[in-house]
């Protein structure tokens, strides 16, 4: 670029004319002729935005007298152009309204300004948006005081940053009784109990609505008359663009209703509690009554219990004592017998044949009845389990059962010793013998085993038949002699009583019995 072309483009006076143009403001300049008549005062110059509000193009207005545009030829518009040319001051000529092809009404802002000499300027804004807000702002605003002022339910006011009512609408007028003509200016307190205001509550109130952006209250207001009713109040403060404090909105309704029902909501759940309290402390006696009685029945069970360990303590002593005088004493006797008998009988002439025959047949009764002896003795009380212990009793007692019904029956015993004191060695005896007892009256089984596990603090008997089963749960509830006496005798001794039944598939009976610590030399 040459330096010639640079002072061009910065020559002041290229551009005056195109900027003039070109501003999206109306400017027209004017010549004053006669200082008193701004009418007369001709267009100097005016630019194609001014033109829009004039509807002409700016050859055809330059040199035309301002009277002559008819849109300023008001007087009172003249009067305001020709002040601010004396005063050297700009003045507003007020908003003018014109037509547009595209848009249809457009509103201005007109203002004249003094220039040097004998000129004066005056702008043309175009304010067709500005007020098309304004307008919609001023309707709205309009709408929302309809609708404040029809609501009749709730007192709806505002307030100023002091909380001095500068409004008021129906609803505040039905609920508080003052009219609008004697409410506004008034401080709000008014609506307060005299000891809330002593109290500083209204400043309280209002002072929380600043801070947090608004405030809740529940609590007793007055009406004009002096009346009080229970209300809630919602105080929101109103801020500018800003930030800036410009009032307070204040939203009252009468809740003395929700407040009765409340209140006998409250009287009912109070009642309630009480009930609830003396129903609880009713069912804590009953409750102290009935661990009373289970305490008194657990201490009865436990008499009970003890009472039949000692009662099957002494039936088993007494057993053994029947067992032994029946085995030492009637068995002696019976052999004593039978050999006076078979020397009597060998003594006896063969011709005497009837009465070899006699002697004979009471030599057979007396075998059996020694057999006899033995059998119900051993039942009585095994020898074998006070002499061999436990296991080779069971054993014997398998052998028994086998003999006598012809039922396989297969004892697996642990390979170490099972060394119990003599009431648990009977216990698990006992209940042995009574499961095979039942299996041989009730099963109908083909075969039958037992077997013996030693536990660390326990020893357990499992008993398993393939018999046609039943249902146990049905027989304990009858009260089964058979299985409530293997049951008790298990409890008796601290151990627990298990039995499991199906129709077709057998019966399983389990009893684990805990060790008790012997003393030294004795077994567990």
């Amino acid at each position: 670029m040459t330096d010639r072309e640079v002072r061009q483009r910065t020559d002041p006076a290229v551009p005056h004319a195109e900027v003039i143009d070109k501003i999206p403001v109306g400017l027209i300049v004017l010549q004053m002729s006669n200082f008193d008549h701004l009418g007369a005062a001709r267009i100097l110059e005016i630019n194609t935005a001014a033109t829009n509000f004039v509807g002409a193009p700016p050859p055809g207005l330059r040199g035309k007298t301002l009277a002559e545009l008819g849109k300023f030829a008001k007087p009172e518009v003249l009067e305001q152009g020709r002040e601010a040319f004396k005063t050297g001051v700009s003045v507003d000529l007020g908003e003018f309204y014109g037509r547009s092809e595209g848009t249809g009404s457009v509103a201005y802002s007109v203002r004249a300004f003094p220039l040097s000499g004998n000129f004066v300027g005056v702008t043309l804004e175009d304010i067709t948006a500005r007020k098309s807000v304004e307008r919609e702002v001023q309707e709205g605003e309009e709408r929302f005081r309809l609708l404040v002022r029809g609501v009749k339910d709730y007192a709806i006011f505002m307030m100023d940053p002091n909380g001095y009512i500068v409004s008021w609408n129906e609803g505040a007028e039905r609920l508080k009784g003052y009219r609008e003509e004697e409410i506004l200016g008034k401080h709000f307190s008014v609506f307060h109990l005299p000891e809330s205001i002593q109290e500083g509550k209204p400043e309280a109130i209002l002072k929380e609505a600043a801070s947090s952006g608004s405030c809740e209250d529940d609590g007793w207001r007055v009406r004009r008359d002096g009346s009080r009713f229970w209300a809630n109040v919602v105080i929101t403060a109103l801020r500018d663009d800003k930030g800036n404090l410009c009032g307070f909105a204040k939203v009252t309704r009468d809740v003395a209703e929700r407040r009765k029902r409340e209140e006998a909501l409250w009287e009912v759940n109070e009642k309630l509690e009480l009930r609830l309290k003396q129903r609880a402390v009713e069912l804590l006696k009953v409750n102290e009554k009935l661990r009373a009685e289970v305490s008194e029945r657990e201490r009865a069970q436990e008499q009970y219990r003890a009472l039949a360990a000692r009662q099957e303590k002494v039936r088993e002593q007494e057993r053994t004592n029947v067992a032994r005088e029946m085995h030492d004493e009637l068995g002696q006797l019976c052999t004593a017998l039978n050999m006076d008998l078979a020397w009597i009988t060998q003594r006896l002439p063969q011709e005497q044949s009837r009465l070899r025959e006699r002697t004979e047949s009471a030599l057979a009764l007396v075998s059996n009845l020694i057999q006899s002896v033995r059998r119900i003795s051993a039942e009585l009380r095994p020898s074998t389990l006070d002499s061999l212990g436990l296991v080779a009793a069971m054993e014997w007692q398998a052998q028994e059962f086998q003999s006598r019904t012809g039922i396989p029956c297969q004892v697996v015993l642990p390979e170490q010793e099972v060394a119990l004191d003599q009431e648990r060695s009977t216990a698990i005896f006992r209940i042995f013998q009574e499961t095979l007892t039942n299996i041989a009256r009730h099963a109908q089984a083909t075969s039958v085993q037992a077997t013996v596990v030693l536990a660390e603090e326990s020893v357990l008997l499992v008993v398993h038949d393939d018999g046609k089963g039943f249902d146990a749960s049905n027989a304990i509830r009858r009260g089964s002699p058979g299985l409530l006496g293997m049951q008790e005798r298990a409890h008796m001794i601290g151990g627990e009583f298990k039995i499991s039944s199906a129709a077709g598939n057998g019966t399983t009976v389990s009893v684990q019995i805990p060790f008790r610590v012997m003393g030294k030399g004795q077994g567990r």
